[in-house]
């Protein structure tokens, strides 16, 4: 089988490359771009079975990639990767016609499983589409026939024809009732001698189409309808059910529009109704099939719903354990560290280890807000130093850093708090965000 192609967008390098190298060890063919724009040049001119996009990002966002997506190629899968802070929009994103959505933080077996869940969806479609393909087929070959019948309708001729599966001819006035050879040898007989008695004409009728037959004919005769038609069944010789359509039309009438003489075709459908018999039984499977298939969907959506219950349950319970043995373990030994004959420097270090053990177990306390959720570990420590009050340089003596890039790291955390633009003072923003 030929590897699943994906489209990754994501603006973080780190996550970018991290997740590329994860997926291509799946065995997926994965090409990654850090914007909106280039993911939109790719979709104009390249195919891709899935596109896996993040929700937030500068310039052209999740939704924008999702849009063209659907644009450009309608068939292709789109899962959307999002914030527990940006739950409004992911719920926008499926109404745009995303196919799933992860929250970040999210692993790489989550991702895979999402994009089997949708390699099921899109070769659920694909085989409806082939069934209604099918479907489509049939239907075309019995208008087909349909067009063709009423073609020879327009040519119905008023003479024997011994090209038909069977020509009659009723005269009305007199009773007399003549039938073409190949009517009964249609039916098997070998001669017209043996239709009499019980297999005479009227005898021959399936009895759930008897009725309907002889009301027809009637309301032809009487001058209701302009062309005696329908499908019935008939017992031939070997004692089996054919389906036959009858068509015919009155060539004489008297004064009062009464027929006189009726001339009409007959038709062997058999291997057509039973075309259709097999379309309406592949049909009802089809529809069995996509209803099993949405229970186990439904069922599956129930499980995940259950097990994201339990994974936030055991989440709560691990924020108090980690909350109470910070206080219980690790405050008391800062405590008895700060009290110790330090240096200038290591005492420096230990305000920054005590902030930095603040900020971890500050989403537990939900002091958090989303925004400063999206930061990474280094843009935490280094966001944290600049709330401290600490400059540029003390913050690179500290963490071992180049001033240069803890310059990036503090760009970083502008653009995560949408300060790109913004003339605000950032130790200000962290103060006010704690």
């Amino acid at each position: 089988m030929a590897e699943l192609s994906i489209l990754f967008v994501d603006d973080e390098e780190l996550i970018r490359k991290s997740f590329t190298r994860e997926l291509r060890e799946e065995h997926f063919a994965v090409t990654a771009v850090g914007s909106g724009g280039e993911a939109i040049a790719l979709l104009k001119n390249h195919w891709y079975d899935l596109v896996i996009t993040d929700l937030l990002m500068p310039g052209i966002d999740g939704l924008g990639v999702l849009k063209a997506a659907k644009e450009y190629a309608p068939q292709t899968s789109v899962i959307i990767i999002t914030g527990y802070g940006d739950m409004q929009s992911a719920i926008e994103a499926l109404r745009l016609g995303a196919d799933d959505f992860a929250i970040k933080p999210c692993d790489v077996e989550e991702i895979v499983f999402r994009i089997r869940r949708c390699q099921e969806k899109q070769s659920l479609l694909q085989m409806l589409s082939a069934q209604n393909l099918k479907l489509e087929k049939e239907i075309a070959h019995r208008q087909k026939i349909e067009a063709e019948l009423r073609e020879s309708d327009t040519r119905f001729r008023l003479a024997l024809d011994a090209s038909s599966n069977g020509v009659w001819d009723r005269n009305l006035r007199t009773g007399e009732v003549y039938i073409g050879e190949n009517w009964y040898r249609s039916l098997g007989y070998e001669n017209k001698d043996e239709i009499t008695g019980e297999h005479s004409f009227e005898n021959l009728f399936h009895p759930d189409d008897r009725e309907k037959v002889l009301a027809l004919r009637e309301e032809h005769i009487q001058g209701k309808t302009p062309l005696y038609e329908v499908e019935y069944r008939m017992r031939n010789k070997g004692g089996n059910w054919q389906w036959f359509l009858s068509r015919g039309r009155a060539v004489t009438r008297d004064e009062h529009g009464i027929a006189l003489r009726i001339i009409g075709t007959h038709t062997d459908i058999t291997h057509m109704k039973e075309v259709e018999a097999e379309l309406k039984d592949a049909h009802a499977e089809l529809e069995n099939r996509v209803l099993e298939r949405t229970r186990e969907l439904s069922d599956a959506n129930v499980a995940l719903t259950v097990l994201l219950e339990k994974r936030e349950a055991d989440r709560t319970i691990l924020a108090e354990e980690v909350l109470a043995n910070t206080t219980k373990l690790v405050e008391p030994l800062l405590d008895r560290l700060k009290e110790s004959r330090l240096t200038e420097h290591q005492g420096a270090l230990l305000d920054v280890l005590r902030a930095n053990i603040k900020e971890v177990t500050s989403p537990f306390a939900n002091n958090f807000s989303s925004k400063l959720a999206r930061l990474t570990s280094v843009e935490i420590q280094v966001a944290n130093m600049v709330k401290m009050g600490k400059q540029t340089k003390e913050i690179a003596e500290i963490m071992h850093l180049s001033p240069g890039t803890v310059n990036i790291h503090r760009k970083n955390i502008r653009k995560k708090l949408d300060m790109t633009h913004q003339k605000v003072n950032l130790q200000t923003t962290l103060s006010q965000n704690s």
